[in-house]
């Protein structure tokens, strides 16, 4: 695969401004960081949406679409309000108390109209509540444990996708998958994890946030998981016949292309949270 520097400096011209919003969300108070997310889930809900039409060659009505973005809100509502963190955090609190109820009602009471449809298209449909919603309420509990953790995260997948695309450009010859991603080649993908680790152990010796395994489990994570989380989305939009899956990013496509790695992501590294159970607060502006 060759340089192409147009390209990377698209990229990464867009991947700035970006980056500046991304890391305000994060590092103001919580109800910053999910804003911030519920906004990303409708539009990966809406994607998704559009990319199901694409694959079964069909249209989803407007009700239809409103709902499926309605379940989607609640489930995300849902799922960041579950009482699962295990730190003493008056956000999380907030939420469970207000959000849990409710959201659990508008989910039981919208999942009838597609339950009840029995057909191909809702079942696409609800397969990206789990997929999209759920996974982003999961990192909302994350942010409740600590500021660093998604921080970490979204930088190390960044990491894994810059380093996999310089060394796949420069050395890569074997295909990884070329029959979901034609670009992709082992050497890229092998180069991205290897160096998303090396950055992860660097970045737990210079800090004692937390051991540093747990900074290395999430390098891991971020490369093997994050791959594959890459890997569904194209496999997606290739069932679609779609470059990408929106236009909100100048080089990177959609929302879904910009959040597909973390979307497989930020379960897993909770997972590790959990059973590290591990909690530090932290003082933001």
């Amino acid at each position: 695969m060759a340089f192409d520097v147009k390209t990377f400096l698209t990229r990464l011209g867009s991947a700035f401004i970006f980056s500046a919003i991304m890391m305000a969300a994060l590092l103001m108070k919580e109800w910053a960081f999910i804003g911030l997310f519920f906004v990303v889930n409708i539009l990966c809900l809406k994607e998704y949406s559009r990319i199901v039409e694409l694959i079964l060659q069909t249209t989803f009505t407007r009700n239809e679409k409103v709902n499926f973005i309605a379940i989607g809100v609640a489930i995300f509502g849902f799922v960041a309000a579950l009482p699962m963190t295990s730190c003493e955090n008056q956000t999380a609190s907030y939420l469970s108390k207000l959000v849990f109820y409710f959201a659990g009602f508008v989910i039981g009471t919208l999942l009838i109209f597609f339950v009840f449809k029995k057909n191909k298209k809702s079942l696409y449909l609800l397969s990206g509540l789990g997929y999209i919603s759920a996974a982003l309420g999961f990192l909302v509990q994350l942010r409740f444990q600590s500021l660093y953790l998604p921080l970490i995260l979204i930088l190390l997948i960044w990491m894994n996708d810059t380093m996999a695309y310089l060394t796949g450009s420069f050395i890569g010859r074997t295909k990884f998958f070329p029959s979901v991603s034609p670009k992709k080649t082992w050497e890229g993908t092998i180069g991205g994890i290897l160096f998303t680790m090396v950055f992860a152990y660097i970045w737990g010796s210079v800090t004692n946030w937390f051991p540093i395994s747990i900074w290395i489990f999430f390098g891991l994570t971020a490369g093997v998981v994050g791959t594959a989380g890459d890997l569904v989305e194209s496999k997606l939009k290739r069932l679609a016949g779609v470059k990408d899956s929106g236009a909100i990013m100048p080089g990177h496509g959609g929302a879904l292309d910009r959040f597909d790695s973390l979307l497989l992501s930020a379960p897993f590294a909770l997972l590790i949270t959990m059973l590290y159970g591990i909690c530090k607060q932290v003082i933001v502006f």
